[in-house]
């Protein structure tokens, strides 16, 4: 089945892309930290210094306040480097000169996820605190950050994924449930900040479904509270916190006991009254993402990338009306795996179960460039509802436009014969985009009209309304 956006194929220009009003619902707030900014949080928090020597050079050195005992990278100066992964050289005046985040900060051996996850985990700080955010005033910097980008790209709508547990973190002074209390009103005075730049944030309630989260009690029974807490944020600033999501390495989930473990909070969260969605399909493989489908009452999952292991799991997608959130640019960086099979036609995806049985001729590879991220074939071949987001757009990721403008060819090494994304395409992901959001009525059609006026500019017909 041929998606409507292959019959029209209007080629995007940079200029269109610009001024293209996007619509992003899946970013984690820690993913907006770029490296300078860890850098800055960094020196603000003495967590690292930089001292002029006798001889006029500048030294980086460990500052006299500590990361939490338990951090992966064990001290904060680890998770830095100089692009290419070199030491970090500063100028003369003591600035880092291409700062970039080390992924290898654990150490060589692990998966490219692992030395990732180790950088968020540092800089956000909630799971082995201290760490990079450890004030208020820390999370509103990061968030003028993240204001001053929306702005700059016409970012006008957006969902940001942050694990209220953070709350603890910023005000340990007080009393956990004041604390959280404290917290939502600060959300709501970011989101009414956003709103003074024309941009609608909203916020998800994203808690880390492994035991990389830190906290005591199997999943089934700490997911509970996630509602819960939702709940509060709701009655203290309202639609503020409209989404339940959740986040973690997919092979330690099912270890806690996989989706069946959040049921009943997913449930209970979705009779409150609050979106739900999760993260599913980047990791072990389609069977999981089938299993959160059927699970929970979801109706955005974030990446995906594996249902195209499944025909099954595609039909799920359509027969439950699922929209996919998809960052293809984090998932080459993080080398996303596929599962494949060998036939007489080459390589295609496959799923690794068959009749609940391994199949040992299925191997897996990992994504490594655009033109083999499922992204086109979902879109293109099965007329999948798809939402172009950013995940973690300066932390292993892009920001919108960035990401949109190599996916239209421009800085991209496409081969001969590949068609890049279309003004039609990037049309369809945002109005899919803003059909699946967690907002009112009234914020969905100020933004189509948006939208719709880009479309009237650019003479871009699709058939798709929210």
């Amino acid at each position: 089945m041929k998606s409507q956006s292959a019959q029209i194929r209007t080629p995007l220009t940079e200029t269109m892309i610009d001024e293209c009003p996007a619509i992003d619902i899946h970013v984690h707030a820690q993913g907006t930290i770029s490296p300078q900014t860890a850098w800055e949080l960094g020196l603000c928090n003495k967590l690292i210094t930089v001292s002029q020597q006798a001889d006029g050079t500048w030294q980086l050195q460990d500052g006299p306040l500590h990361i939490g005992k338990g951090d992966p990278a064990k001290r904060y100066s680890n998770i830095f480097c100089s692009r290419g992964g070199f030491e970090i050289s500063l100028d003369e005046n003591g600035a880092p000169i291409d700062l970039a985040y080390n992924y290898n900060c654990v150490g060589d051996g692990h998966d490219k996820f692992t030395g990732f996850d180790a950088v968020m985990a540092t800089v956000q700080g909630h799971r082995h605190p201290p760490g990079g955010l450890q004030t208020e005033e820390d999370y509103r910097f990061i968030m003028e950050r993240y204001l001053q980008s929306c702005v700059r790209q016409n970012v006008r709508y957006t969902e940001a994924l942050q694990n209220i547990h953070i709350a603890h973190v910023l005000r340990p002074d007080l009393p956990p449930k004041e604390a959280r209390a404290q917290f939502f009103r600060l959300c709501r005075d970011i989101v009414k900040q956003f709103a003074q730049q024309n941009v609608h944030l909203r916020f998800h309630h994203c808690p880390n479904k492994t035991s990389k989260s830190n906290l005591p009690g199997a999943l089934a029974e700490r997911s509970l509270e996630w509602p819960e807490w939702l709940k509060e944020a709701n009655s203290i600033a309202p639609n503020v916190f409209v989404a339940l999501n959740s986040a973690g390495h997919e092979e330690q989930e099912r270890l806690d006991g996989g989706p069946f473990a959040m049921k009943k909070a997913y449930e209970n969260a979705k009779n409150a009254g609050f979106g739900c969605e999760a993260h599913a399909g980047e990791g072990i493989g389609v069977e999981h993402m089938l299993d959160t489908m059927q699970c929970l009452p979801v109706t955005r999952i974030a990446h995906g990338v594996q249902v195209i292991e499944s025909q099954a799991a595609i039909n799920e997608v359509l027969g439950r009306g699922i929209t996919l959130i998809m960052m293809p640019y984090i998932n080459v960086t993080l080398g996303a795996p596929l599962h494949v099979k060998e036939t007489t036609q080459g390589e295609i995806p496959h799923a690794k179960m068959q009749d609940g049985m391994r199949d040992p001729s299925v191997h897996t590879k990992h994504i490594l460039d655009l033109t083999k991220h499922p992204i086109f074939t979902l879109m293109r071949d099965h007329s999948v509802p798809i939402a172009l987001a950013t995940d973690n757009p300066e932390m292993g990721g892009m920001t919108y436009k960035e990401q949109v403008k190599l996916l239209a060819g421009f800085g991209s090494n496409f081969p001969s014969g590949f068609l890049p994304l279309s003004a039609e395409e990037l049309a369809l992901c945002n109005m899919h985009a803003l059909k699946a959001a967690f907002c009112s009525r009234g914020v969905k059609e100020e933004l189509a009209q948006a939208l719709l006026s880009w479309m009237t500019k650019y003479n871009i017909k699709i058939g798709l309304s929210i």
